[in-house]
């Protein structure tokens, strides 16, 4: 969020959007990837059962949900 603000600040409101679209990618693929794996664990028996299936889900919801959030808190301070 503050690497966003600042680029807000300094190259205007295009700079924002630039800032905040790398920072949220790398945001969800940090949480992607750190959190799969606690999530899904390791089994020998098969895919994920339906509880690993459902907290992979709420991973990726929650993922993908965290930019609209730094959107919304950082969105006034920009314009």
């Amino acid at each position: 969020m503050i690497l966003s603000v600042l680029t807000g600040l300094l190259f205007g409101s295009d700079g924002y959007y630039v800032a905040l679209a790398w920072t949220s990618a790398a945001l969800m693929y940090f949480i992607v990837r750190s959190l799969r794996m606690t999530s899904l664990g390791t089994d020998g028996m098969g895919g994920p059962a339906p509880r690993q299936r459902f907290q992979l889900y709420l991973t990726l919801a929650e993922a993908a949900f965290q930019p609209m959030i730094i959107y919304w808190l950082t969105f006034h301070l920009v314009r």
